[in-house]
């Protein structure tokens, strides 16, 4: 089943053109664009704050201008009272979409704790980071218990660290009872969420990848580690030929990258102290890069089915891009 439709929209006073877009119902949807490709409008639009052209997206079967009571928006654009206490704020969010008390008290203390901020909820919005701020406009959007989820730009503006603990919020939002789309311009490792990738350039999707692709995105790992003895290195380049290895350092390329549990046993059995795993490469800002030659990007990863544009009826049929 699929939860957003969307075929051919163009929307005007944004970069959306000839757009057509299918997410499916209860997976996490990326968006990954450079700034300026439309992906802030693009949400915009899904959550039926766009008129016309929101008239013109499905949210499962229904016009997302009429379906803004399933969508939760998060976006760093969003401004909170500075005076407001997270508590107050948040319970008075979760009273515009539930009536009885019992239901407002639940749905508060499961936003609460989706978003670790049980240790938050007395301060004022005043005193909070940037990084706990979006975390209580996370935790305002899911007492409304959504159907779909829209988070604009996560990580943008955080410390490595709080990129870190956002990407584990994150995760820990997946697999639930609602469909998740996540735009980014690519400059945060958020690919480990996705189930599947649009690429989104010049207003319009020019590539989707499903898990397949986005396992096999191409990566490079550096192993920092103590001095590494000869046994342990004629062991590890045995594994791969994308794997080098010097005196303190491993580099992990291709196929390579699949041997990284078997190194780590190597320099385990060894005693080889390991100081340090890090990525060398980003590959959704590797996706955004190619997006520049959209011709190749469509090739290597087609589009998939969409949708007809809503039929004076409301309804819609499927058919392939």
């Amino acid at each position: 089943m699929h939860l957003v439709r969307i075929k051919q929209l163009n929307a005007t006073n944004t970069p959306i053109r000839s757009l057509s877009l299918n997410i499916p119902a209860h997976i996490c949807y990326g968006i990954v664009g450079a700034s300026g490709s439309g992906k802030s409008s693009l949400l915009n639009i899904i959550a039926g704050l766009h008129g016309e052209a929101s008239d013109h997206v499905l949210i499962d079967s229904v016009p997302a201008n009429r379906a803004t009571q399933r969508i939760g928006i998060v976006s760093p654009r969003i401004q909170l009272p500075a005076d407001a206490r997270i508590d107050e704020l948040i319970l008075n969010h979760a009273q515009l979409y539930h009536t009885h008390v019992d239901d407002i008290r639940s749905a508060f203390q499961r936003a609460i704790r989706l978003c670790a901020l049980e240790s938050l909820v007395q301060q004022h919005v005043r005193l909070l980071s940037i990084f706990n701020q979006r975390r209580v406009v996370i935790a305002m959007a899911l007492v409304q218990k959504p159907a779909l989820l829209l988070i604009d730009e996560p990580t943008i503006g955080l410390t490595a660290s709080e990129q870190k603990v956002m990407i584990d919020i994150l995760e820990g939002l997946r697999d639930r009872e609602m469909t998740i789309v996540i735009a980014s311009r690519g400059d945060a490792p958020l690919d480990s969420l996705f189930d599947m990738i649009g690429v989104l350039a010049n207003g319009t999707i020019i590539a989707e990848l499903d898990q397949q692709h986005i396992r096999n995105l191409p990566r490079t790992i550096l192993i920092r580690a103590d001095v590494i003895p000869t046994a342990a290195y004629e062991h590890i380049v045995a594994l791969d030929n994308g794997i080098v290895v010097t005196r303190r350092n491993i580099v992990l390329t291709g196929e390579g990258v699949r041997a990284l549990a078997q190194i780590l046993q190597v320099l385990l059995h060894y005693n080889v102290h390991i100081f340090a795993i890090e990525p060398l490469n980003h590959p959704l800002a590797d996706l955004v890069h190619q997006a520049k030659q959209p011709q190749v990007l469509a090739h290597r990863y087609p589009v998939r089915a969409v949708t007809s544009p809503i039929d004076e009826s409301g309804a819609s049929e499927e058919t392939a891009l």
